[in-house]
């Protein structure tokens, strides 16, 4: 579990940003969760808690899994972004 750190949550938005540009899911900011990612191959969506100034390593890395898992990136492109 040692290889994430917390992220600053405007790291996060560039981040977001960029996965919104060049892959095929939609981010949505706002509402409940002020960001949520839908993946469009199977609608399934991750909401992200980033309102605080940080963003916990544990969501980090449950969300590098989930990009894994529904094939939107892979966890080096992740890495190299993030």
């Amino acid at each position: 579990m040692g290889q994430y750190a917390n992220v600053s949550s405007k790291k996060m938005y560039c981040f977001l940003r960029w996965l919104g540009n060049n892959k095929d899911v939609d981010v949505i900011v706002g509402g409940k969760h002020p960001a949520k990612v839908i993946c469009k191959k199977n609608g399934e969506a991750y909401p992200l808690p980033i309102s605080h100034r940080e963003v916990n390593k544990h969501i980090i890395k449950a969300f590098m899994e989930w990009l894994v898992k529904n094939e939107t990136c892979t966890k080096e492109e992740f890495d190299r972004q993030l």
